[in-house]
């Protein structure tokens, strides 16, 4: 099952109610875009993830304003697809930050496996306003600014959730240890 972060919507299934399956099941079926599943992201979310939670919102909300979700949702799959763990990442001196350079990096991939629209362009380049100083030429891209912002941030606040809940169980998982522990030590007695 495929699914967006928050949805119960399985997203691989053709010809489903909401119709995001097949404006990018050709993206989906691509090897380039299935190696993002390689790179953590936000959290424990992979690229790949992070990708589809912001291509399904981006979908819902511009299909929601009366915009091009088909290009929404087909740049929101793509908008990321730098291709390395950013985390691990050494820049080369008088290199800016990832932060700032991969939409570009993101960008030349894209172009480099797929055709894409002068709109979907403009929405993968500049996702990271007002980190890319350059201004939205589309109302889909000022969606997809805002729609990244949120999904990133909701990863994040998952992740740490996670953390907390084994922060919090921590104590119990250790009492429960030591408890299995001295069952198998007076079994063996």
């Amino acid at each position: 099952m495929l699914n967006a972060i928050g949805s119960k919507i399985d997203l691989s299934v053709p010809d489903s109610e909401c119709g995001y399956y097949e404006l990018v099941s050709d993206l989906l079926d691509s090897e380039v875009v299935q190696q993002m599943q390689q790179y953590m992201h936000h959290g424990h979310t992979t690229c790949f993830q992070h990708c589809l939670n912001v291509s399904y919102y981006n979908y819902l909300l511009c299909k929601l304003l009366s915009l091009d979700c088909r290009a929404g949702a087909r740049a929101g799959l793509l908008h990321d697809l730098f291709l390395y763990d950013w985390h691990d990442y050494v820049k080369v001196k008088g290199q800016r930050m990832h932060g700032w350079t991969h939409a570009g990096t993101a960008l030349a991939n894209v172009r480099k496996y797929f055709s894409i629209t002068p709109m979907e362009a403009d929405i993968i380049e500049k996702h990271m306003f007002p980190m890319n100083i350059a201004l939205p030429k589309y109302r889909e891209t000022v969606v997809i600014i805002c729609v990244d912002k949120i999904c990133g941030a909701w990863e994040v606040v998952a992740h740490w959730g996670y953390l907390m809940k084994l922060l919090a169980t921590y104590p119990v998982r250790k009492h429960r240890e030591r408890l299995a522990e001295k069952g198998t030590a007076e079994k063996a007695a």
